[in-house]
């Protein structure tokens, strides 16, 4: 099974670096677009490109070239569904893709953290093609995150708990195929789950939350604890 697994992200590498490229560059620069010269056109075009980044995990690296992995078809509709989310995104207008000062240092970190997967690769030994790359699913799910942080004013809710769904199935395949690198998006969603919650209980009235802050802070606690704690026995 670990070998099927590694052997189909190496077909995918080997495939389509030059498309793989083409999302990183693009991806670059809508950011950067975004972070210092915000326009709306900019917004509009991020949203399609994370709709566009979705389906490409979808089809292209599940469908195609990780078809002969189990349960192939079920991470396919997975990410349509992640599509899905931006799409309503782009209908309803919800994410802003404002920065926010509060959480924005995290967010830079976290947009910075895809590209520790092929890092991490080369330093554990392995080689182009047989290694990760910014565009395998976790690396992809971890820069939507850091969207989602470094632009927080308002944001989908939809995609960041996929997301979240998603890093807990990471935590799996650190033991199962040997992929330490996915602990970077398990790590990173720990905090960005507390910052999450805690945003949205700031824009709630005190005396309109529930449950209270009481409840909802250490349940956070437990929570961050169980995938930490995951992460630990993985």
């Amino acid at each position: 099974m670990k070998e099927i697994f590694w052997n189909s992200i190496a077909e995918y590498n080997a495939a389509t670096w030059p498309w793989q490229a083409g999302f990183i560059v693009v991806a670059a620069v809508l950011t950067l677009v975004l972070w210092f010269r915000p326009r709306t056109w900019a917004k509009i075009a991020m949203k399609v490109y994370m709709v566009a980044v979705s389906l490409w995990i979808a089809f292209v690296y599940y469908m195609e070239f990780a078809s002969s992995r189990d349960y192939s078809n079920v991470m396919t509709i997975f990410w349509c569904l992640m599509a899905a989310a931006w799409v309503y995104d782009l209908a309803t207008h919800f994410s802003t893709f404002q920065k926010s000062g509060k959480y924005r240092p995290w967010g830079v970190v976290m947009l910075l953290l895809p590209l520790a997967y092929p890092a991490v690769s080369l330093l554990r030994g392995l080689g182009f093609p047989g290694m990760t790359t910014p565009m395998i699913p976790s690396a992809v799910a971890l820069y939507m995150l850091g969207m989602l942080m470094a632009f927080n004013r308002k944001i989908n809710f939809f995609a960041f708990i996929l997301i979240v769904h998603w890093a807990v199935i990471a935590i799996s395949k650190i033991d199962i195929f040997d992929l330490p690198e996915d602990a970077l998006l398990a790590a990173a969603c720990i905090p960005s789950m507390v910052i999450f919650f805690l945003r949205m209980l700031e824009t709630i009235p005190a005396d309109h939350r529930k449950p209270s802050d009481a409840v909802v802070k250490p349940l956070l606690f437990c929570v961050a604890l169980i995938i930490a704690g995951c992460m630990f026995l993985a």
